[in-house]
């Protein structure tokens, strides 16, 4: 499992992407390919799922990609003070998705939270899941 980053954004959701630290110097172009993402919550289930792929022809490149830093598109609407769990599977783009070696599954735990005075922040992670 690998961890995405996740900030605010000034409308109140989350941009979720993938990490600076998954490219280098010298290939900070690359793209990835976005095979899957969903969004669950614990106790209700999968609240959105997406596949990106052809089911048909795997050998076909995702018809979505993004990369590092770019707000991943979760078509979904989070609300504040749920605790929700988001997926992703990623390769590198151009590479064959039938081959898992640059295949990654990224995971994060994430809340919203509202204060009484009108504050709102981001818990991830452990943090999420306190009700702090």
């Amino acid at each position: 499992m690998y961890t995405p980053d996740i900030i605010l954004k000034k409308d109140g959701q989350p941009c979720i992407s993938i990490p600076l630290s998954e490219v280098s110097f010298f290939n900070k172009n690359k793209q990835f390919d976005i095979i899957t993402a969903d969004v669950f919550q614990l106790g209700i289930g999968t609240l959105w799922a997406k596949q990106y792929y052809d089911i048909q022809n795997l050998g076909l490149p995702s018809k979505y990609h993004v990369q590092v830093g770019e707000c991943l598109r979760f078509e979904y609407h989070f609300q504040e003070n749920i605790t929700y769990s988001i997926g992703f599977v990623t390769t590198v783009r151009g590479n064959d998705e039938t081959k898992n070696w640059t295949k990654k599954t990224w995971d994060r735990e994430f809340r919203i939270k509202k204060d009484t005075d009108g504050t709102v922040k981001l818990l991830l992670d452990l943090d999420a899941r306190e009700d702090k």
